[in-house]
């Protein structure tokens, strides 16, 4: 609108100026929402989709939405946990919480 009304009235200058902050507007917020959109992807690729499980005395690697009780879930170092666990044998390690930022060792 301020725009519009500076065109109008041949104020050229501020008209320009008005038209290069809504040009730089929208190029930031294109910027903006593709940089989400990527860090998104990068954190759904973090996820663990499937999980390395001993069922029926047999190493498996199945989806997480199966895993049910009773499963036992192989964890390496680095590896996401894929569901609520209950450790039973754990070697020498700690756990970081990240929804507490506490560290905690076994």
């Amino acid at each position: 609108m301020a725009m519009a009304v500076s065109f109008g009235i041949e104020s050229w200058i501020e008209g320009g100026v008005v038209a290069a902050v809504i040009v730089l507007n929208i190029v930031v917020g294109f910027w903006q929402e593709f940089n989400a959109e990527k860090t998104m992807d990068s954190l759904k690729s973090l996820s663990s989709p499937t999980a390395s499980a001993i069922r029926n005395s047999e190493n498996i690697t199945i989806p997480t939405v199966e895993i049910v009780p009773g499963d036992m879930v192989e964890l390496k170092t680095g590896d996401t946990v894929p569901a609520d666990l209950r450790f039973e044998i754990v070697a020498p390690c700690s756990i970081e919480r990240m929804d507490t930022d506490q560290v905690q060792t076994c």
